[in-house]
């Protein structure tokens, strides 16, 4: 991609685009982000972001939700996101996993911790969302967003606090969507 908010490139810095916001060098940092299965996406943007800073990263991705979405992707985008990170100087790892099951949350922390270090920083932005209607909302439905939208968060936050062994630089930091404010349209 060619636009400089999708690539990343050179070292740390210490600017920020938005005015009177500083950035931190997050080097020798390990974040874990969630919902990292397309190129582009908020999941990519936050890893982008991050790897700029010189933060290694650890991103998951669910390829059989991807393939079920209208925007299903080429399989290794999330390989290919990982070529991009590494290119840019950080360590970088991928990890599927289904965050529907209630296991995933530790087994997610725990190959983070293995592959890159116990991470300081927990992004969570995977989301299970479709557009179905009122007609085919159904308790199976609630079930899905539920366990992903808010178990699967919570449990990852939990688990992330609990390993943490605390002083600065902790962060968690939650993404949801706008829907909350009200009905959108489409």
């Amino acid at each position: 991609m060619s636009d400089d908010r999708s690539t990343v490139s050179g070292p740390p810095t210490q600017s920020s685009p938005i005015p009177g916001a500083t950035t931190k060098d997050l080097r020798g940092r390990v974040a874990l982000v969630t919902g990292v299965g397309r190129r582009r996406g908020i999941g990519s943007a936050v890893c982008r972001a991050l790897a700029s800073r010189g933060a290694d990263v650890v991103l998951s991705y669910w390829r059989a939700y991807d393939r079920k979405m209208p925007w299903a992707s080429d399989e290794d985008e999330p390989g290919a996101l990982l070529g991009e990170l590494r290119a840019a100087g950080v360590r970088a790892e991928g990890v599927e996993a289904d965050l529907s099951r209630p296991d995933s949350p530790g087994f997610l922390l725990d190959a983070a911790e293995e592959r890159l270090g116990r991470p300081s920083i927990l992004v969570n932005t995977a989301a299970y969302s479709t557009r179905d209607g009122i007609e085919t909302l159904d308790a199976e439905a609630f079930d899905a967003h539920y366990a992903v939208n808010v178990r699967a968060m919570a449990l990852l936050s939990v688990g992330f606090a609990r390993r943490y062994p605390g002083g600065p630089g902790g962060r968690i930091i939650n993404f949801s969507s706008g829907q909350s404010l009200g009905p959108m349209p489409g």
